[in-house]
């Protein structure tokens, strides 16, 4: 009997591919910035999925309250579904601390949900960040955006952007002005959307001394190197605390160059990040072929206050469906999901036992077959070949005879195909 498949059949079957393929990246992602956050002395921790509505409708930010999921427990209490993770994790930190240390470094991955009202956006988006609570100072703003920068490259990407902005430098700008809550948000909108044509007009009909405004319109062309950035503005006039930001900001970057990013680095004093309770530094993190920002982050001093306690802070969120997209537009697919392919005759079957696992303990992705269904094997970087008469490293090059496990290892660490998380 014949087995008729359907075209409907094969689209199911490529897509179950797709989302299996998807699923490999996004966990790859994660544990990677896992492993990235460990080495700069970060610690895993985890906040509820649900949390009372009155933590984010008191505290002050951007999250728009329609956005947020809502259900109501068995007590008649609204709750709602993690929309952030930064101001749940300070709540938290403030309880279960009494006296709080200076410095304390956390990570997350966990889901946050908001309503997008588009459907072709999910709810739920996985995000991995950091929270660095410490001290203010360009040291540790500098240190955060380098661990921004090393996890994008560890992800894979080479051509990464950060851009950098000070938050408080536009409330500096218009601290003392007469304007309302809505000038202020069409004026930051034109900003960030570098309407050079608008902004102009729309600042003329604003009560703002007009060495202010000169600065204010000239904020969507102070963007690029640092050194470019900071040339201009030593030519305009500003607040004593707007040129106290203006140096704070100078330091950072000065610090940031010295981990060798300079070329990573973008100035974007017309940054403004949307969420409430940033007040210094903020930076968002590009990469090639992807058009928004997969990364973004900042200082957020005041935060803490919310619940009592004075304890400042930096961090940063990746959103991991963002870094697969991104890794998909590469263009670049990895060639071999496997690194290495056991084949034995039956009587090796034990030392082909031994090494898989040995080698599966050192983080390499590893199958193991007897030698009679090699033709149903994956391809892979390196196939070993266990026989009566001799054991074999085979790659696309050439083949080596070895005598024992650490003659195989140094086999495998010699070549330049050697994958770069064993490194």
């Amino acid at each position: 009997m014949k087995r008729i498949i359907t075209w409907k059949a094969v689209e199911d079957i490529l897509y179950s591919e797709i989302l299996g393929n998807e699923h490999e990246k996004h966990e790859k992602i994660i544990n990677t910035l896992g492993k990235r956050f460990t080495t700069y002395g970060y610690k895993r921790i985890k906040t509820s999925a649900f949390e009372q509505y009155d933590l984010y409708s008191n505290v002050r930010t951007s999250i728009n309250q329609n956005e947020m999921i809502k259900v109501i427990d068995y007590t008649g209490e609204v709750l709602v579904l993690r929309p952030d993770v930064t101001i749940p994790l300070t709540q938290q930190l403030v309880q279960l601390h009494d006296n709080l240390p200076e410095e304390m470094r956390y990570y997350y991955v966990q889901e946050v949900f908001r309503q997008t009202f588009q459907e072709s956006e999910r709810i739920g988006k996985t995000q991995a960040g950091v929270e660095f609570y410490c001290k203010s100072s360009p040291a540790s703003d500098a240190e955060t955006i380098m661990l921004a920068c090393h996890a994008l490259r560890d992800v894979g990407f080479s051509d990464v952007k950060i851009e950098i902005g000070y938050a408080g430098f536009f409330n500096e700008l218009i601290a003392d002005s007469d304007i309302t809550v809505e000038q202020t948000a069409e004026l930051k909108t034109l900003i960030q959307a570098k309407n050079v044509v608008e902004i102009g007009p729309f600042l003329q009909r604003l009560s703002i001394d007009s060495s202010i405004k000169e600065v204010l319109e000239q904020l969507p062309l102070l963007y690029g190197a640092p050194e470019v950035v900071f040339e201009r503005l030593q030519n305009l006039q500003v607040s004593e605390s707007a040129q106290r930001a203006i140096d704070y900001l100078q330091q950072t970057c000065n610090i940031v160059e010295l981990y060798g990013l300079k070329k990573h680095i973008v100035i974007d004093l017309g940054l403004i990040n949307h969420m409430g309770y940033y007040s210094g530094i903020i930076f968002q993190g590009y990469v090639e072929n992807f058009g928004k920002p997969v990364l973004m982050g900042g200082r957020y001093d005041a935060l803490s206050e919310e619940f009592g306690v004075k304890l400042p802070a930096i961090g940063f969120a990746c959103e991991i469906e963002s870094l697969v997209k991104a890794s998909s537009n590469k263009g670049q697919k990895e060639r071999y999901s496997i690194d290495v392919t056991v084949l034995y005759e039956e009587s090796r079957i034990k030392y082909a036992i031994d090494i898989t696992n040995e080698l599966r303990e050192r983080d390499y992705r590893v199958i193991s077959k007897p030698m009679g269904e090699a033709e149903y094997m994956t391809d892979s970087l390196y196939t070993i070949q266990l026989t009566e008469q001799q054991n074999k490293l085979v790659d696309q090059q050439e083949a080596k005879e070895f005598i024992d496990f650490k003659q195989l290892l140094d086999f495998i660490a010699s070549k330049k195909g050697v994958p770069e998380w064993i490194i």
